[in-house]
């Protein structure tokens, strides 16, 4: 590392989007450059084991005075937030840290919205709700643009592909895939996310800076019917799409309830319908092909891979 080179921050860093691009910056020979930071303190030595002759660090958007610690060498931050944090505190204490950080070149930050979302167009229930998916990334976006730091902006425009580890419950039990409101989607591989943002900071261009690029993996538009097909095709085994409420109330609703809190399940039920009504705002892209140098997973490609985790 040179004398002038500062670090890269990377929030998230035992994550599957944040781990994924500080594995590719240590390929690349930035592992000295690391700071590796995590909100849970369990989760330092597996940092550590994971990353030797890189930095790990604990810092939690909010509290402040880590926030300081973490960026005050930072040259570029990379910024992931867990769902339903309080997203403007979050970003305000974030914006006030990367103010004292003299060497910062550029933050990325990931959001997750549909093409040309605003607040006005999420409905009144989801709003309501104050927190969460449908609106923490516009309210993060909302604070970074009034900070005029020097953000470039990846928008996770589609589902990720390892979110069927998560829903894999009913297709172990019922041989089905539980998403209400059939509607058709896009996808992109948490990997690829990671690698695309770890090769935008080895490209050190200024061109990026302010930029908002709505990543997918290029290929992959379907239905959540045609979804099944593809992965019945590959496990050989039937597996249906159930787009009935009931049936992922029943199924999905609890779990959605332990991790973010009573009502959640309403939330999302609410939020997927809103999912369909804007489902053509989810549209094909080469963005993502061109960060990366080569075609992206395809969702197919993913399952073939993962088989063994779904059933």
């Amino acid at each position: 590392m040179t004398a002038s080179a500062g670090k890269v921050l990377v929030f998230g860093a035992a994550g599957h989007i944040g781990g994924p691009l500080a594995r590719f910056l240590r390929y690349k020979g930035w592992g000295d450059r690391l700071l590796l930071a995590t909100s849970s303190p369990a989760k330092l030595d597996q940092l550590k084991t994971a990353f030797p002759g890189s930095e790990a660090i604990v810092a939690d958007y909010l509290a402040p005075a880590s926030l300081v610690a973490a960026c005050r060498d930072a040259e570029y931050i990379f910024v992931i937030t867990p769902d339903f944090i309080d997203e403007p505190a979050a970003m305000a204490n974030l914006v006030q840290a990367a103010r004292r950080a003299p060497r910062l070149r550029q933050i990325l930050r990931i959001l997750g919205d549909p093409p040309h979302m605003s607040i006005k167009k999420v409905p009144q229930i989801v709003r309501d709700f104050g927190r969460g998916t449908a609106i923490q990334h516009l309210q993060a976006k909302d604070v970074l643009e009034q900070s005029d730091l020097p953000v470039t902006y990846l928008n996770i425009a589609s589902y990720l592909m390892d979110d069927f580890i998560r829903w894999n419950g009913t297709m172990k039990s019922d041989r089905a895939l539980a998403m209400p409101f059939e509607r058709r989607t896009t996808w992109i591989d948490p990997g690829e996310l990671g690698e695309a943002a770890a090769r935008i900071i080895l490209q050190e261009d200024d061109r990026h800076l302010h930029q908002l690029y709505h990543l997918n993996n290029g290929s992959d538009q379907l239905f959540f019917s045609e979804i099944a097909e593809v992965i019945s095709d590959v496990l050989q085994q039937r597996i249906v799409h159930d787009d009935a409420v009931a049936f992922w109330q029943q199924h999905m609703g609890h779990r959605y309830v332990s991790l973010f809190g009573h009502g959640a399940d309403d939330y999302f039920k609410a939020y997927y319908e809103f999912e369909q009504t804007y489902q053509f705002a989810f549209h094909r892209s080469d963005v993502l092909e061109r960060l990366l140098g080569r075609k992206p997973k395809t969702l197919r490609a993913w399952v073939e891979q993962n088989a063994h985790l779904l059933l």
